[in-house]
């Protein structure tokens, strides 16, 4: 399962299931497309360490733009 995949299925479990990740691509946008607030970030984030085995800093939260960039950013640190 590519990375991508791997992190629209967290998407779905920070939101209990409730999100349809079927239209998300890289260029979706956390804010404006998704709609996340910030706890949902921080609970992502979170979910990212735990899922990928990545640190991810306070100083990463606002790199964390798109999709894409979240994909990019634990690609490379795997």
């Amino acid at each position: 399962m590519s990375t991508l995949e791997r992190l629209k299925k967290l998407l779905s479990d920070v939101y209990d299931g409730e999100m349809d990740t079927s239209g998300i691509t890289e260029d979706s946008e956390l804010v404006k497309d998704i709609g996340m607030k910030s706890i949902a970030m921080l609970y992502m984030a979170m979910a990212i360490e735990g899922e990928f085995g990545v640190n991810l800093t306070n100083e990463d939260l606002p790199k964390m733009r798109t999709v894409g960039d979240i994909v990019k950013m634990i690609d490379e640190r795997m």
